[in-house]
């Protein structure tokens, strides 16, 4: 980094932004020397900013043609900036913006407002590009690191502001094997240089890392997003929904009914589905489906029940509006013993079904009525059961 007190600036700046400090333009100085006199062409050398949006101070920029060493952008004296992304890549984040500015045009939306998240920071930070009435739809390439749980964090908020969001990844990130996992598949994002300008690339990145390159012009809009010719060709063979962790005692549900139907995780373990009331705390009821382990007990639909284990929440796809929209995912959950909970208000469990009478036995079937089973040990039921027998025995000898 250069000093503040520095009288010339000594670093290989090699991209820039024209027109004005604030600009989202980038231009990107050619290293050849052979290639610098068709970059200037129809530009003068006051043309270029260190530009605000590249994290830079604002001040010009004098494109510098070299013979023997890489051509350049350098500073005018004296030096004050503390711009830290100098390199080929350093404007990315403003070629990705324009070049899905000038495609959304081409399918037919004038209206993009392009967002430069983070400008300046390694990788560029995030661009965000909305769209379509009322700007709803929102193109987010994340360029720069994310925690999967600040990743997560984001998703969640973007989905409440806008009616389709659509993630795009670009190679630093991170992030694309958790779209995978979420989606099926990520969509990709590269800058290439090509003469004295940087193309957008789009690939689609599957569950075995394999990724398809495109450029951007060869893409087309869809309801899922940027659809690549791979995707045309060979959408991807399923898709994982996005599932959110829930914390263990914040569910309750009642009159739970088992489905029929068999049910595997995507690990392969069998679990039972049921459909039941669920209430999380501080929410309203709603109909859900809760899969259970295969090997847990049945949870009885007059009782209330608590989620006791950790648990995730998956969004479904509803056939009919009155299907229920979510699957919860638990390793367990527990009976209460009362009927009610005031951290679960709007729960009411059903009565259970009255007893059946035990049929009131005759003299004609003197054994038709079942005994009720003991707590009896081994060998006390044995010789119960040998009991009965001579019993059933001296009957028969006295009726024949």
């Amino acid at each position: 980094m250069v000093s503040p007190t520095s009288e010339e600036d000594t670093r290989k700046v090699q991209t820039a932004v024209i027109g004005q400090a604030e600009s989202d333009w980038p231009v990107f100085l050619p290293y050849d020397h052979d290639d610098f006199d068709g970059f200037m062409r129809g530009r003068t050398r006051n043309d270029f900013y260190c530009g605000v949006l590249l994290g830079g101070c604002g001040k010009k920029l004098t494109p510098k043609r070299y013979t023997e060493k890489k051509c350049h952008f350098a500073h005018r004296p004296p030096v004050h900036c503390r711009r830290t992304e100098t390199g080929e890549a350093s404007a990315d984040h403003l070629y990705i913006g324009q070049a899905l500015r000038r495609w959304l045009l081409r399918q037919g939306y004038q209206d993009a407002d392009i967002t430069y998240l983070d400008p300046g920071s390694v990788h560029g930070g995030a661009v965000e590009v909305r769209f379509g009435q009322g700007r709803s739809r929102l193109i987010r390439v994340q360029l720069s690191r994310l925690s999967p749980r600040e990743w997560q964090e984001t998703r969640e908020r973007l989905a409440d502001r806008h009616t389709h969001v659509h993630w795009a990844y670009g190679p630093y990130c991170g992030l694309s094997h958790n779209e995978v996992d979420a989606a099926g598949h990520a969509i990709r994002i590269s800058c290439r240089t090509q003469g004295d300008t940087r193309e957008v690339y789009v690939g689609t990145q599957y569950r075995d890392s394999s990724l398809a390159w495109s450029p951007l012009t060869a893409c087309r809009l869809s309801n899922e997003g940027i659809t690549t010719p791979r995707l045309d060709v060979e959408p991807p063979a399923s898709s994982t929904p996005v599932s959110f962790p829930l914390a263990p005692g914040t569910i309750a549900f009642t009159g739970a009914t088992k489905l029929p139907a068999p049910h595997s995780d995507p690990d392969g373990t069998a679990v039972r589905l049921y459909e039941a009331d669920i209430q999380p705390l501080g929410s309203a009821v709603v109909r859900a489906q809760i899969a259970l382990p295969h090997a847990h007990p049945a949870p009885p639909p007059h009782q209330l029940h608590v989620i006791y284990s950790s648990a995730h929440l998956l969004p479904l796809t509803q056939a009919a509006p009155s299907e229920p929209a979510w699957l919860i995912r638990a390793d367990g959950a527990s009976p209460l013993p009362q009927q009610t909970d005031s951290r679960w208000p709007d729960l009411r469990p059903v009565s259970p079904p009255p007893e059946q009478p035990h049929p009131t036995p005759t003299t004609t079937e003197p054994f038709a009525s079942t005994p009720r089973p003991l707590p009896l040990s081994e060998a006390e039921t044995i010789h119960v059961f040998r009991s009965r027998l001579g019993v059933v025995a001296r009957t028969r000898s006295l009726i024949n």
